[in-house]
C-alpha cells in the first residue's frame, strides 16, 4: 500500500517537529530537528539524504514521496523504507533527550496513520513496528531474515534455551509457541489443550495464515517436548506415534468459527523443543505417501531459539530490557 499525500505531508511535519516560526505547524510531542539533525535522521535510516538548505518540511516531504513509491515486502503494508522511517521517528533516545512523552507521540502518529488503515505499536522489548489496523499484517515479520544476532538477542536466546529445558509441553505450547506464531503473522493460533486428547486429531495447535491475495491457508502443529530420534530404519514407539498423528492431522478437518466451515489443513509442523535427528526425519518422510510428505514442515530447537530471539518473545521471568542497537 501507499500512504496518501496528506499522510506524507503530516509525517514530514512530525519528522521536523515544528516550523520554527509562530504561524507554522507545531507537533509538540515530537523532537524539533534542524537541518543537520534531518540529515542525521535519514542517515540513521540508511538513506544518504543531505538537507540542501531548502524549507525543511517541503524537503522532507519530497524525500518521503519518493520512498512511498518504493518496494513493499508485504503489499498490505507501506514500503519497507517508509516503515524504517517510522521506526526511526519513534526512537526512544530522541524523546528521552528532549524530555518528551513518546506515548503521546504514538497517539498523534496513529491518528495520522489511521487514515490509511495503518497503526504503529511497540513489541515486548519496546521496539516500534507498524501493522494494518485489522492486525492481519505486521512489519515484525520483516526482520525474520537470517542474520547475526545482536548481543541482546543472544541473551534472549539463552533465556529461551533455559525455558525449553525446564518447561512442560503445555507451557512450551502456551507460553512460547502461541506468541511466537502470532508474532510471525499467523492468525487464530489455537492450542487444543490436552484435557481431551481424543478431540485433538493430531493437532496440538491449529492456525491460519493470510496470503497477500487475501486467501487463507491452514496449519496444524504436532508438538513434542523431547528429542525425536530413530535408531536404524525401524519404526520405534515415538516415531510411530508422530507418524499416526501427522496422518490424522492431514485427514481430519478443523472448524474455523470465523467462517463457520471446516477445512483440511495445508501443512503440518512437527515441532520439538529438543532436536529432530536426520534419521528420524528421513524415517517419517519415507513412511508418508508422496502426497502427504510435501505437507510436512520440521522445526526443532535451533529453529525455535533463533526465531524466538528475533521475535522478542516475552517469557515468564525473562528480562525484557531494550537493546541500544536495533538491527532493523
Amino acid at each position: 500500500m501507499r500512504f496518501s499525500p496528506r499522510t506524507i505531508s503530516e509525517l514530514a511535519e512530525m519528522i521536523c517537529g515544528a516550523s520554527g516560526g509562530s504561524y507554522g505547524y507545531k507537533w509538540d510531542d515530537f523532537p524539533y530537528r534542524s537541518s543537520s539533525f534531518l540529515t542525521r535522521f535519514f542517515r540513521n535510516c540508511d538513506l544518504e539524504c543531505v538537507h540542501d538548505g531548502s524549507t525543511r518540511n517541503y524537503w522532507v516531504e519530497q524525500i518521503l514521496a519518493e520512498l512511498n513509491q518504493g518496494i513493499a515486502s508485504v503489499v498490505q503494508l507501506p514500503p519497507d523504507c517508509m516503515i524504517r522511517v517510522i521506526q526511526e521517528l519513534m526512537d526512544p533516545i530522541d524523546y528521552e533527550r528532549d524530555g518528551l512523552d513518546r506515548e503521546k507521540a504514538f497517539v498523534g502518529l496513529n491518528k495520522v496513520l489511521a487514515r490509511d488503515g495503518i497503526e504503529a505499536y511497540l513489541d515486548a522489548t519496546g521496539r516500534p513496528y507498524v501493522r494494518s489496523i485489522d492486525k492481519q499484517f505486521t512489519s515484525a515479520t520483516l526482520k525474520m531474515q537470517p542474520r547475526p544476532l545482536s548481543a541482546s538477542e543472544l541473551a534472549r536466546r539463552k533465556d529461551i534455551e533455559r525455558f525449553l529445558v525446564t518447561s512442560s509441553e503445555d507451557e512450551f505450547i502456551g507460553q512460547f509457541l502461541v506468541p511466537l506464531f502470532r508474532q510471525l503473522g499467523f492468525l487464530r493460533v489455537i492450542p487444543t489443550g490436552h484435557r481431551d486428547r481424543s478431540l485433538e486429531f493430531g493437532k496440538d495447535i491449529w492456525m491460519k495464515y493470510r496470503l497477500p491475495t487475501g486467501h487463507f491457508i491452514y496449519f496444524a502443529a504436532q508438538v513434542k517436548r523431547d528429542k525425536i530420534d530413530s535408531a536404524g530404519r525401524e519404526l520405534n514407539k515415538n516415531i510411530s506415534g508422530i507418524l499416526a498423528q501427522a496422518r490424522m492431522a492431514l485427514d481430519h478437518p478443523i472448524f474455523d468459527p470465523e467462517t463457520n466451515r471446516k477445512y483440511l489443513v495445508d501443512h503440518v509442523f512437527i515441532i520439538s523443543a529438543n532436536i529432530i535427528t536426520k534419521p528420524a526425519r528421513m524415517l517419517l518422510i519415507e513412511h508418508l505417501d508422496r502426497e502427504a510428505r510435501r505437507h510436512i514442515i520440521f522445526m526443532d530447537r535451533d529453529d525455535l531459539l533463533d526465531l524466538g530471539a528475533m521475535a522478542a518473545i516475552a517469557l515468564p521471568g525473562a528480562s525484557t530490557e531494550e537493546e541500544d542497537d536495533i538491527p532493523f
